[in-house]
């Protein structure tokens, strides 16, 4: 991955950082890895905190790299949350923490339940792995509603080390967002009672932690990050078929035409979600919507 840097910027973003966290704000800031990511925060510290989000509306985290204005709001940061698992973080990691050495790294990954390669299931004539992250550990816990307590439970412990004087206000507002993640939890499982299949197809396989803690099957169909073969879209058509799915899965930022090939030779219906929707709770919910075939035409 290229790695564009300006010397004159990092020189300047570099002397700041020594002086101590920089910000234009008159709230303390953090800073999240992902979208998603921000959901806990302000679910825990209310307004506390001003969250600035790396990762923009619509990009790819295996390939996306910073611009220097998003490298710059980092030098105001006390703490980073990040996934762990993502491609920029591995990529970047190190010059996020040159620009602010004083920043906190949170990894919320702590604790989580993680699904590695080789204890993934595999596809059709296990020839493609069913998840398909090739680079390691599936970076995608954070869509499942059970891992989601653990996220929680690790930004609750960083919030209230950055702000040891409003514990009990961080504590009381955790076990309000440990309700909402059971309520999520709740409507899940509510949906999956209604579904023909336990399987579904989806380009880019980012729920195999649902699939797991649910019961599903997740099949995807990128081979290694490019569109499948004529063989494997007619592999993948027949298999649709066999499973008897009723979903394919697709997210706005890949392209969606094979996807929209298997849909119209299988009568399957092909939902558009957004993994990194800041709205936690309103994405898990439309996904095991779309599982149970409650989407609006």
């Amino acid at each position: 991955m290229k790695k564009v840097f300006f010397p004159v910027l990092f020189l300047l973003l570099f002397t700041a950082a020594c002086k101590g966290p920089v910000t234009t704000h008159s709230k303390r800031v953090v800073t999240v890895s992902i979208p998603p990511f921000s959901y806990f925060i302000e679910a825990i510290a209310d307004s506390d905190f001003v969250v600035n989000v790396m990762l923009p509306p619509g990009a790819d985290h295996h390939s996306w790299e910073p611009l220097p204005r998003q490298i710059m709001a980092l030098a105001g940061s006390e703490a980073f949350f990040v996934d762990g698992y993502l491609g920029f973080e591995n990529a970047w990691l190190g010059r996020f923490k040159e620009v602010n050495p004083t920043m906190k790294i949170s990894n919320l990954s702590d604790g989580i339940s993680l699904i590695e390669p080789d204890i993934e299931q595999k596809g059709i004539g296990d020839e493609h792995d069913i998840h398909g992250h090739d680079e390691g550990v599936d970076p995608h816990y954070w869509l499942s509603p059970k891992e989601a307590t653990v996220i929680a439970a690790n930004v609750n412990s960083i919030l209230k080390a950055l702000n040891p004087s409003q514990s009990k206000r961080y504590d009381l507002n955790y076990s309000r967002l440990l309700e909402k993640i059971a309520f999520v939890d709740s409507v899940v499982r509510s949906n999956l009672k209604e579904i023909s299949s336990p399987a579904f197809m989806i380009f880019h396989p980012a729920l195999t932690y649902i699939a797991r803690d649910y019961g599903l099957e997740q099949i995807s169909f990128e081979d290694e990050g490019k569109m499948p073969s004529p063989a494997r879209m007619k592999e993948l058509v027949d298999f649709t078929r066999e499973k008897g799915m009723k979903i394919i899965f697709v997210q706005a930022e890949y392209d969606i035409k094979s996807a929209g090939v298997i849909a119209s030779e299988t009568g399957t219906k092909l939902v558009v979600i957004n993994p990194m929707n800041p709205e936690w709770d309103k994405c898990v919910i439309e996904i095991s919507n779309a599982l149970a075939g409650k989407t609006k035409d």
